[in-house]
């Protein structure tokens, strides 16, 4: 499901996907009142009956340090534009006390909090990778799509590694020479939890970094990474689209990239494919952890880049939301959770 652009914005994958968890239930401010501050996104999918009878909750969100007042709009402007792009029923998105409140059906609590997804995306290269798990399962790619008639994945296929050395056996190493501090940080990283611990953040786009995600060797296995500076900022991502996976019956996001990014994404490609396993992966990082990182054997030069991963329908398009909405103007954690009476 493509979505249009919003003006401002910086690049949704956990993969597959990102969310944010809900703290304990806490209790909430005064609204704000201004023009526009609210509004409640409807659908013709729903009962108006249905809708009275079910309950809700307020979901706060606040900033990890005080949001100004165009912050809060902003944030409370694209957080309505994803419920609206995601079609939750009778959600209602208003600024409230330096932060985001956003109520809507209990049933979609979940949901409700993944509103505060931050959307920051990156394209990293590895320095470095180590599986968590010792069994890895790679997944057939495709090579071609035969209804766009180019190669889609040929040049981002992850590759099934040969032996468990050939991704874990190269030390984190910047311009040829390890870094100590980031071999460091890499040695004690520990990615075997499912859960990303709720402080965990992207680290600033000039430096190298450790992040967990998904092994680049087309399992699901969880790895850990140490990665290069940003290459491509999320920002010049243009569009994000679910669509299905010919060949794997699976569901991929395929995102389109401005001039700029293209270029950047077309010299990342190229000196990645020169590169031996594992530095010839490209990390896609979403908020903080690799949501796929691909092995690059050619340039790619079209602007386009297709990210795949254990995707529903549903989950695609939950990231492809995230994305094509555009990163919030600042990390927000979950402040409360309120369920309404009946």
């Amino acid at each position: 499901m493509p979505l249009p652009r919003a003006p401002h914005r910086a690049l949704l994958l956990c993969v597959a996907t990102a969310a944010l968890g809900a703290c304990s239930a806490s209790g909430s401010g005064s609204a704000d009142r201004s023009p526009g501050a609210a509004e409640t996104i409807r659908s013709g999918s729903a009962s108006p009956s249905a809708a009275a009878d079910a309950r809700r909750s307020v979901v706060t969100f606040a900033g990890a340090t005080p949001l100004g007042a165009d912050a809060v709009r902003r944030t409370r402007d694209r957080m309505r534009a994803r419920a609206k792009a995601l079609g939750l029923t009778d959600v209602t998105v208003e600024a409230r006390d330096g932060g985001v409140a956003v109520t809507g059906r209990t049933a979609d609590e979940k949901r409700l909090t993944e509103l505060g997804a931050s959307g920051r995306l990156g394209f990293r290269p590895v320095l470095a990778e180590e599986t968590a798990e010792a069994t890895r399962t790679p997944q057939p790619s495709p090579s071609a799509d035969p209804a766009r008639g180019r190669a889609v994945t040929e040049g981002l296929r992850p590759r099934a590694a040969g032996s468990a050395s050939a991704s874990a056996g190269s030390a984190p190493a910047e311009g040829g020479a390890q870094d100590a501090a980031l071999q460091a940080r890499f040695a004690a990283l520990d990615c075997t939890a499912r859960e990303r611990p709720a402080t965990e953040r992207e680290g600033a786009a000039r430096d190298s970094v450790v992040a967990c995600g998904t092994a680049g060797d087309g399992s699901a296995a969880r790895a850990k990474f140490a990665l290069g500076p940003t290459a491509v900022d999320g920002a010049h991502v243009t569009s994000a689209e679910a669509v299905p996976g010919r060949q794997t019956g699976g569901w991929l996001v395929r995102l389109r990239l401005d001039s700029a990014g293209a270029r950047q994404f077309s010299a990342l490609t190229a000196s990645l494919s020169m590169n031996a396993p594992p530095q010839n992966r490209m990390a896609i990082v979403l908020d903080g952890a690799v949501i796929s990182a691909p092995s690059v054997n050619q340039r790619l030069g079209d602007g386009t880049a297709d990210i795949y991963g254990s995707f529903t329908r549903e989950s695609a398009e939950r990231l492809a939301v995230t994305l094509g909405s555009g990163a919030l103007p600042a990390p927000v954690t979950v402040t409360g959770v309120t369920r309404l009476p009946r």
